[in-house]
């Protein structure tokens, strides 16, 4: 198996930290810059996004929810997605779309308008970002050791990628009980091994 992905991505970071957790070796993994058309990357996703998966049948599996999706069916156990089924999807929704949010601020500025962010767009995008984090540290997803949930490792990666993309923006708030669900997670081999870096 091949794993492309790159160092900031948050949704190559969830893809690679669902695969560590089901045991998968992610000493396989290829840095790639999905901006620069990497040849590698256009033969197996024409949209050139990471995280992309190749197969050891040589088929490519993309986008990081659809990754965890076939890793449940593939491997069931441990599980990333345990009940209450509708509340982890919930909160891991809820945080998918902060790191959407996220995502869309920073690709912008990259690619459009270093200002973006400021823009009505962008500021809407804050918005999402302000009230998603908010809900989430208000009722953050329970962990108790072992196999984190989806929502866990989303909520975990979206508070990351904040820090990651938006230091000292003033409008980012202290968020203590996702710091301290980060620190519980931050010892287990998949999130130390992705750890965002620019």
């Amino acid at each position: 198996m091949r794993i492309l992905t790159n160092t900031t991505s948050p949704y190559a970071r969830i893809a690679r930290i669902a695969l560590g957790e089901k045991g998968f070796d992610l000493s396989g993994t290829e840095i790639v810059n999905p901006w620069s058309d990497d040849p590698g990357l256009l033969a197996l996703n024409s949209a050139a996004r990471v995280p992309t998966i190749e197969t050891d049948e040589g088929l490519p599996i993309t986008e990081s929810l659809l990754v965890v999706l076939w890793l449940e069916r593939k491997v069931p156990e441990p599980s990333l997605l345990p009940g209450p089924l509708d509340r982890t999807i919930s909160l891991a929704g809820r945080a998918m779309g902060v790191v959407d949010a996220m995502a869309n601020i920073v690709i912008n500025r990259m690619q459009v308008d270093p200002n973006f962010g400021e823009h009505r767009v962008g500021l809407k995008r804050r918005r999402t970002i302000v009230e998603g984090m908010r809900q989430l540290e208000s009722d953050p997803p329970e962990y108790d050791g072992g196999t984190p949930s989806i929502a866990v490792i989303a909520s975990v990666v979206a508070l990351d990628y904040l820090a990651l993309r938006f230091p000292g923006e003033p409008w980012v708030e202290a968020y203590p009980r996702l710091e301290d669900l980060r620190a519980r997670v931050a010892d287990r081999p998949a999130f130390a091994a992705t750890a965002p870096s620019l």
